[in-house]
């Protein structure tokens, strides 16, 4: 296995950034910090100010570690592996800016950022499954099921559904953070479900 030690260092170092924000505004930061909020929005969950700076991008950063090496492994083609090697990221500067941002001002709705970060993702991927040529051989395991399918056909489908599910989280982001979440759990559901009618449907 070949490590992309560039890539690797690149997107850890990025999932590292957020701490650099929170050293800035230390002195300026409550010792409590929100790391967690119901679905009304409301914060039910804080942790240290040092434990939020710094535990939360080191975290992250070891989840993009694995990502990375789970991608040099399986040997993904470079365009499908940067955008696997960009969501991680993506999240960690966003959600721990979100983060101190609703530290310094409680008007500041994480809950909304996150929404809109979870839609984003599933649009990105949605929006690049059926292009081939990022992911070379699809190779994905329905315990057998998979066997004699059109992949293609099951790509496609899936895909627009993934956009569908995006743009739907997307714009509940502007309404009800109880919608939102309700909408996030049914795709989620979904999206682990619908694989297997797919197959199902496009067989032989």
């Amino acid at each position: 296995m070949r490590v992309d030690k560039k890539s690797l260092f690149l997107s850890v170092g990025i999932c590292l950034l957020p701490i650099l924000i929170g050293v800035y505004y230390f002195n300026v930061l409550p010792e409590q910090i929100a790391v967690h909020f119901n679905a009304k929005g409301e914060p039910n969950n804080f942790v240290s100010k040092t434990c939020a700076i710094i535990g939360i991008p080191i975290f992250l950063a070891i989840v993009q570690i694995v990502i990375s090496l789970v991608v040099d492994f399986d040997k993904t083609p470079k365009k499908g592996a940067l955008i696997i090697r960009g969501i991680i990221p993506l999240i960690s500067v966003l959600v721990q800016g979100g983060l101190v941002a609703y530290a310094l001002d409680n008007n500041f709705n994480v809950p909304q950022l996150a929404v809109f970060i979870i839609g984003i993702v599933f649009i990105i991927l949605g929006n690049y499954l059926p292009k081939k040529e990022f992911w070379g051989k699809y190779n994905f395991n329905l315990f057998g099921l998979e066997k004699g399918v059109n992949e293609q056909k099951v790509i496609r489908a899936y895909a627009l559904h993934m956009t569908f599910s995006g743009v739907a989280i997307f714009i509940s982001g502007f309404f009800s953070s109880v919608v939102a979440l309700v909408l996030i759990v049914i795709f989620a559901i979904t999206s682990a479900v619908l694989p297997f009618y797919l197959v199902k449907k496009y067989k032989g």
